[in-house]
């Protein structure tokens, strides 16, 4: 999952050369198409995609996004236990 996310993040940066920021759902809605170029690099009624919005990893839980340059972007999954910063969390940049 994360490295499917973090290829996202790769399209995004390398059409519209930056990071999206704000929340995950923020984020996620820009990935979506709210875009300056309109382009959905994740469908809008994507599956993992949750009532609120926010992208989320395999066990149902939103992603934590954390922005740390304009070209890289640390992506945090809760892990199985489903409890963010917890020592089974998955991250990745």
């Amino acid at each position: 999952d994360l490295r499917v996310v973090r290829e996202v993040f790769a399209a995004y940066r390398s059409n519209l050369h930056e990071n999206p920021v704000g929340t995950n759902a923020e984020i996620t809605a820009v990935l979506a198409g709210r875009n300056r170029l309109q382009l959905a690099l994740v469908p809008p009624d994507h599956p993992a995609i949750n009532s609120r919005g926010e992208l989320c990893d395999r066990w149902g839980q939103p992603f934590f996004f954390h922005q740390l340059s304009g070209t890289e972007m640390e992506i945090h999954s809760a892990g199985p236990d489903e409890v963010m910063w917890t020592g089974d969390d998955l991250v990745t940049k």
